[in-house]
């Protein structure tokens, strides 16, 4: 077994065994307590900076070689990688190797990525051409009626890419900003922004 990783490009701190970064994508598996595409974990790992990319590509494929992880696809059709028992024992037995800083930022940037693609689910930013600029539209699901609808004119589509980008940034600013102004709840909305801002 091959124990040194590829270095190029972590962070300090970072991964520099094989075998390290295994136990780290089984850690991380195990703690989500989900399946993830194969694009969800590098994209976890890549925002710490911990793991080389070229590494991750190895150890996945050794994984799931080795039956710790296990390839399955869901209901929309996409494939996800699926803990194993074993894998879950790896994780179990020697996730302690790992500093605890690199086992926390990865399962919380998986967490926010989750909620990031969450949110992108449920909410839903278009627009279109009219005779003097454009439309956009907003729709914020909810389990049974929509929580926000809303239609506003804008100049050009270079705005309109801006304004979608945001919304989708931070919805929840959007609605709770909103609602305190139409509320008449100024000093909330106030607060907000300024929280925002910080």
């Amino acid at each position: 077994m091959n124990f040194n990783a590829f270095v190029g490009g972590i962070e300090p701190g970072g991964l520099t065994n094989d075998f390290e970064v295994k136990i780290l994508i089984c850690f991380l598996l195990k703690k989500i307590e989900q399946p993830l595409s194969c694009e969800q974990i590098n994209e976890s790992l890549q925002k710490t900076g911990f793991v080389n990319y070229f590494e991750f590509v190895e150890a996945i494929s050794e994984l799931q070689k080795t039956e710790h992880i296990q390839l399955q696809v869901d209901e929309n059709g996409q494939e996800q990688f699926a803990l194993t028992e074993i894998g879950d024992a790896m994780a179990q037995a020697f996730h302690h190797t790992l500093p605890l800083s690199v086992r926390d930022k990865t399962v919380e940037a998986a967490h926010e990525l989750l909620q990031l693609q969450k949110q992108l689910e449920e909410i839903e930013v278009a627009y279109h051409a009219v005779s003097d600029g454009y439309m956009l539209t907003m729709k914020m699901k909810d389990i049974g009626s929509s929580l926000m609808e809303l239609s506003v004119y804008v100049p050009t589509e270079d705005e309109c890419i801006s304004i979608r980008q945001r919304i989708y940034e931070d919805p929840l600013l959007l609605y709770r900003t909103l609602l305190s102004v139409m509320l008449g709840q100024y000093q909330e909305g106030k607060e907000l922004f300024e929280e925002k801002l910080k």
